[in-house]
């Protein structure tokens, strides 16, 4: 089956503006966000670009040979820029040495009217397809952190875009066309041009998806943690809860719920201000998450209150409290002195949830605070686990 190159043409002129229509609204509806408003200029400029190149036919040389393909380095620059910005790096320079080389090259009249020299520099040269798209491959590999979902399909995706332009290198004869339409002025054109179409469409989406897995990523992340500690919140403490429950049911285990009360911090707040407060839970939180268990969660109820979910027996997280204890007591954060008191409850039964520990050890906090404060207090254990 033949392809008919203008036709594909025309179809790459409508897949761009139409991949920019929907790119400029998701930007506008992302509250401006960076990553998606270069991907946006970047189809823009490729858009413009597509449409120059057919202009050769017409006898013009000017635009599609150097402001064309300069558009088409600006094109990847964007694209570049977009992923620096996903990656949280910084825009600098580099976007523009591509169009700036391609611009000087120019310049010179045995490059400037030699189409073999063209395609091998538009293929090969450090600042053209191939290069932008390692560096763009090399981007993502440093987000795949956050990218648990989008990574792969990414990476394909810049592969294969990567693989075609170095298999251009050696298919492209670099003789001209007479086809109106071919973007490399080659019979190698219907190629470029099917490719292209494939391209920008999977990778427009593949933006879009990365972006807003991103953006589940931070909304799921501050749904789970406190603002302010940057522990986890009461919601997360309890999710995270019921699969140690469940897992120490499975392997027999104890497990024991905390809580913890900072002593007197209304009287912090207001003698050293609220600030300074502030930076308390945020030291009390840093002692915490030093010491507790691998397995363990510690998270902020709110204001001045704490809990923790530990697999431990009895005599394990009375140590582990007493620990805490001594480390508060012993700091001083900016001078200010402090202490905690702590209640916990063991299990005793398997029957006994998360639920009903909290309950049991908000007692013995209870008893802690009523003894004289700065102290634990463990709710009586009566039974081993059956």
């Amino acid at each position: 089956m033949s392809l008919d190159i203008y036709t594909l043409f025309v179809c790459e002129l409508y897949v761009l503006g139409f991949l920019s229509i929907i790119m400029f609204f998701a930007w506008i509806g992302s509250q401006y966000d960076r990553v998606l408003g270069f991907t946006c200029l970047s189809l823009v400029f490729t858009l413009i670009a597509v449409f120059l190149s057919s202009l050769r036919s017409s006898g013009l040389h000017f635009l599609p040979v150097a402001v064309g393909n300069v558009l088409v380095m600006l094109a990847y620059g964007g694209l570049l820029n977009a992923f620096r910005r996903f990656c949280g790096k910084p825009i600098g320079t580099h976007w523009l040495l591509g169009a700036l080389l391609w611009a000087l090259l120019c310049c010179f009249p045995a490059f400037y009217y030699s189409l073999p020299k063209r395609v091998l520099v538009l293929c090969i040269a450090c600042i053209a397809c191939i290069a932008y798209t390692a560096a763009l491959i090399q981007l993502v590999w440093l987000a795949r952190a956050t990218l648990k979902v989008t990574f792969w399909p990414a990476q394909l995706l810049l592969w294969i875009h990567l693989l075609f332009h170095l298999a251009r290198l050696f298919l492209d004869s670099a003789i001209p066309s007479t086809l109106p339409g071919a973007i490399g002025g080659s019979n190698f054109s219907i190629y470029v041009i099917l490719e292209s179409i494939l391209f920008v469409i999977g990778l427009t989406f593949t933006i879009l998806a990365m972006v807003n897995e991103r953006m589940q990523s931070v909304l799921k992340h501050a749904s789970m943690h406190d603002p302010l500690t940057s522990v986890w919140n009461r919601r997360a403490l309890f999710n995270e809860a019921e699969k140690i429950v469940v897992r120490c049911r499975r392997q027999n285990r104890p497990f024991s719920a905390i809580l913890f009360d900072l002593d007197h911090f209304k009287s912090i707040n207001d003698r050293y201000g609220h600030q300074q407060g502030d930076q308390i839970l945020i030291h009390f939180c840093d002692i915490v998450r030093g010491l507790i268990p691998a397995e363990g969660r510690f998270a902020r109820l709110g204001g001045e209150e704490f809990a923790a979910i530990i697999p431990a027996a009895a005599t394990e997280a009375e140590a582990w409290c007493e620990t805490i204890r001594r480390e508060v007591c012993a700091s001083q954060p900016n001078s200010i002195a402090y202490s905690v008191s702590i209640g916990f409850a063991t299990v005793t039964h398997q029957q006994q949830g998360f639920d009903d520990l909290l309950a049991l050890a908000d007692k013995a906090l209870y008893h802690a605070k009523a003894s004289g404060r700065n102290r634990i207090a463990q709710h009586p254990v009566t039974a081993g686990i059956s």
